[in-house]
């Protein structure tokens, strides 16, 4: 069945992943490998390339019934390389790690060993044309079109304005580039950190992306922060810039009676629910449980039902 991006989506209540017994994490990535299984990488760790999660999902329900990991973490014999972003390909039977450090899309065996391929990234992505700490956090893949996408958290220096979304094909060769231009903040203030851009893309059967834009503001003690999340249907022009329809938003906040705050950086294709329906799966960072004495983030897991 061809997954086609309808222009209206749902989302669901978010779960906590240390009530399934998830640790901690940093956990900026997240793919789909089969019905329940699906590979996540976290973006401190130095040791390991990435991890299987077992995810189970009521296809009658759509909610979240439980998850865990399923093996040890697979170990990664290269330098550190901040992986950001992840891609499974079944024609390959292997997985893609985009890291950020070194703005480069490895391939890596179901062990977790690199096989010695990677996508050739054209020269203006490299890391001296990245702003600090703003280089890839995005990669997707899609089977029927056997193309790959990538872009980049915010505009590379040279463009000021608008984010490059780069093909591939499965020659690991780029194809061609289209333009994006995200929305403009909703505020900015002083804080402890800011940040604002593209955090994961998704490909579909119909030639369209999903596009996640997060704008993220940490409040100096805290309370304040929030995190808001908007995903978009982009649809790719080559040479010409993305058009983009809004599928849905969501905020959360750290605030006295709502601490829901979660930073969500990684997204996926979930299964279809028994009505037909679509889902995505999104799943947040929460830098090791970054906080105080008062609140600590969480590691969440969110559904999106697409209509």
């Amino acid at each position: 069945m061809c997954i086609a991006l309808t222009s209206n989506g749902q989302p669901q209540r978010q779960r906590n992943l240390a009530h399934m017994g998830v640790p901690h994490g940093n956990y900026s990535g997240i793919t789909r490998v089969n019905d329940s299984l699906y590979a996540v990488v976290c973006d401190k760790d130095e040791t390991y390339a990435f991890r299987f999660l077992h995810l189970h999902i009521n296809t009658a329900s759509g909610k979240i019934t439980g998850t865990g990991w399923t093996t040890p973490p697979y170990t990664c014999n290269i330098a550190r390389r901040d992986p950001e972003a992840i891609a499974y390909c079944p024609s390959r039977n292997t997985f893609f790690i985009a890291g950020e450090a070194d703005q480069r899309i490895v391939e890596y065996s179901f062990d977790g060993t690199p096989t010695g391929n990677e996508l050739h990234v054209p020269a203006e992505f490299s890391t001296v044309n990245i702003e600090g700490n703003r280089g890839f956090e995005s990669l997707t893949y899609n089977s029927l079109s056997q193309q790959f996408w990538v872009t980049t958290e915010s505009p590379l220096k040279q463009d000021k304005a608008h984010l490059r979304l780069q093909r591939f094909g499965l020659d690991l060769k780029p194809q061609a580039q289209t333009t994006y231009t995200t929305d403009e903040p909703q505020r900015k203030r002083r804080s402890r950190m800011f940040v604002h851009g593209v955090t994961d893309l998704l490909a579909m059967d119909d030639g369209s992306l999903v596009v996640m834009e997060r704008e993220a503001l940490l409040a100096r003690h805290y309370l304040g922060s929030y995190c808001t999340i908007k995903l978009y249907k982009a649809t790719p022009h080559d040479d010409a810039p993305c058009t983009k329809t809004l599928i849905c938003t969501f905020t959360t906040k750290l605030k006295l009676g709502r601490m829901n705050f979660a930073n969500y950086e990684g997204m996926c294709l979930g299964p279809r629910l028994d009505d037909g329906r679509q889902t995505l799966i999104l799943i947040s960072d929460s830098q090791s449980g970054m906080g105080n004495r008062l609140y600590r983030a969480k590691d969440y897991i969110r559904l999106v039902i697409l209509d």
